[in-house]
């Protein structure tokens, strides 16, 4: 198609210019300009044919890219799919979302866990309609003043909604760029950081960002993959100057993940269950089973269930308890249940107890 051969030659032939107004020195050599307008050219034509065109958020709408940026944070490509299409369909713009209660937006968001994003994309809508007209910002700056967009976030929204000169490095884009270049420095301190800033800098383009993106990113998620990549077929094979690529990026060693309990108690009076809103800050606004403390109590388990958070491993486990009742908790029969917004842990343990009979289904 003409429009693709007129990109690729624009890609291809303009090797080395700003992108997001950053300065930058000229390469070395011709030499270095012609690896990197070889790897673009090869990644193209390769993305052409393989790259994942049919990700619901590949698409110019802004509203649709700003919600994929937020969901897939720290989420994987399938759990978010189906969740992102059903954020569409209860808040089809970014005027919907502004004006929807925070409750019906966190039940919206279940399953897809660390829900202060939701919080942050609901402020976010807001912030663009109040102060935008409800269209998404087209200039870093003000990208970066909404709230829960940081640098990444508005280098995405930059590329991937309004095509615009940005540098977008995420955890794929990352591992392409630091094999391609041999990148021997922990990409988690501060000189890996900058040397990996510089590497997008020369790789991203003027124009086409929103392309060179894309491309980089499925390659990383699909040959270049973490562990053992699929070197022998990956279109940078050949301007490549990985020796061992399977243990690139490079990382500081891991933080000591540390293992909590997390004691909650069954208050269940005849077929009600009694819950309590979380005050936060962990799950803020959220309903949940309520806490019994640190020491554990006596009593049998009836359900148990662990979960990570962060640094952070909870082993949750599950009491009945008599007696009665502290203030705050209100009860819920099983058809109420479903609706509620609930973090995914306590939701896992309650609809296995509804599944041992332990709570009839009745609405």
């Amino acid at each position: 198609m003409r429009w693709k051969e007129g990109l690729l030659a624009v890609l291809t032939t303009v090797p080395y210019v700003p992108c997001m107004d950053k300065k930058r020195a000229r390469p070395d050599s011709k030499d270095a300009a012609r690896r990197i307008a070889e790897g673009r050219a090869a990644i193209l034509q390769w993305h052409d044919l393989h790259g994942r065109h049919d990700l619901p958020w590949r698409t110019s709408d802004p509203y649709a890219v700003l919600v994929s940026e937020f969901m897939l944070q720290q989420t994987t490509v399938a759990t978010v799919t189906p969740r992102f299409h059903a954020w569409l369909e209860s808040f089809p713009t970014i005027a919907d979302l502004a004006s929807a209660p925070e409750q019906r937006i966190l039940s919206a968001w279940e399953g897809l866990g660390y829900y202060s994003r939701a919080r942050r994309l609901h402020q976010t809508a807001k912030a663009i309609v109040e102060q935008y007209g409800g269209e998404v910002p087209t200039e870093e700056a003000a990208l970066l003043r909404l709230p829960g967009v940081g640098p990444y976030t508005a280098a995405a929204i930059l590329a991937f909604a309004h095509d615009k000169a940005a540098v977008v490095l995420d955890t794929n884009i990352i591992r392409v760029l630091a094999r391609w270049s041999n990148l021997l420095l922990p990409i988690d301190t501060a000189s890996g950081k900058k040397a990996l800033e510089n590497l997008g800098v020369e790789f991203f383009p003027r124009e086409g960002c929103r392309t060179i993106a894309s491309a980089l990113m499925d390659l990383g998620a699909t040959l270049c993959r973490s562990g053992s990549p699929e070197c022998s077929t990956c279109p940078l094979h050949k301007t490549c100057r990985a020796s061992s690529p399977e243990i690139l990026p490079v990382k500081s060693p891991r933080a000591v993940t540390t293992k909590l309990s997390d004691y909650r108690a069954w208050y269940q009076r005849d077929e009600q269950l009694f819950l309590i809103k979380s005050p936060g800050p962990r799950w803020r606004n959220l309903w949940i089973l309520p806490e019994l403390g640190l020491k554990k109590p006596g009593g049998r388990v009836v359900a148990e269930i662990t979960y990570p958070i962060t640094r952070y491993r909870f082993a949750m486990k599950v009491f009945p308890v008599a007696g009665k009742l502290p203030a705050g908790l209100h009860g819920f029969n099983a058809g109420q249940l479903a609706s509620l917004p609930m973090p995914s842990p306590h939701r896992k343990v309650i609809e296995q107890l509804i599944h041992e009979g332990r709570l009839p289904r009745r609405p």
